[in-house]
Parts: structure tokens; sequence; C-alpha cells
């Protein structure tokens, strides 16, 4: 990826906007809000089942979850937990309402989901007090 295309591409904290000259500076916004969420499973199947239910469903839910305020979702396959076959998902929200807004949301497809493979959830909630763009 060329430096221009990475630039465009670049996605930033809520609260960052971009300087005159590509810089980043901080602007007055609200902290981001973050959830980490852990997804345990039974075995590698049961996990690969549940993802591709996820890449059927997330064109409904997707621009709901925007309107309602999540500004980034990132998942990852959490590899350092021997024997267990684990999903890492992190949220971005605007705010503490669209956390809310969101949760009905998500509510709605847990219970899609809760039919489908069994899974362990763990949350983690935070607000953003630090970020470096490098």
């Amino acid at each position: 990826m060329d430096l221009q295309t990475f630039k465009q591409g670049t996605r930033l904290h809520p609260g960052w906007e971009r300087g005159e000259e590509e810089g980043y500076m901080m602007s007055n916004t609200k902290p981001a809000l973050i959830n980490y969420t852990l997804e345990t499973f039974a075995n590698e199947r049961d996990m690969h089942w549940h993802l591709s239910q996820w890449e059927k469903r997330k064109a409904e839910y997707y621009p709901k979850l925007k309107a309602a305020g999540l500004k980034k979702m990132t998942g990852t396959k959490v590899w350092n937990n021997k024997g267990e076959a684990a999903l890492g998902w992190i949220f971005e929200y605007e705010d503490a309402e669209s956390f809310k807004k969101c949760q009905e949301i998500f509510g709605a497809i847990a219970r899609e989901e809760a039919e489908e493979v069994p899974v362990i959830r763990q949350a983690f909630r935070g607000i953003v007090f630090d970020e470096e763009i490098l």
C-alpha cells in the first residue's frame, strides 16, 4: 500500500481530526467508548460455523449499528489461548448513548445466535484515555 492510499484509508479515533499538513490534532469531542468481547467456543468447528453465520447477517446489521453510533468493529482470532477456539471483538462507539443503542441491536443478534452453537462471552468496557497513531 502506498502512502497516499494509507492516508486516505486511515481511520481515526473520533477525537482526532486531520491537520492541514495531514498531521493529527485533538479536537473537542467526547472520549470514545471501547468494548472488547472475548468469545470462547468448544472447538474450531463451532467457531468457524459462528463466523459463517455472522458473514450472512452482517449486511443486515452493520447499517443499524452504524446508525446507532458504532464507529468501528474489529474481529480478531485469539491465538495465545492453547486448546481454546476464541475470537476477540473490539467495538468503538461515539459515546455512552451510542453504546446503549447498540446493545439493543446486539441483543437481537445474540438471540439469533443462541440457537446455533454454544459460546461463552466475556465483555470488557472502557473509555479511551490515551491513543497514539504511529
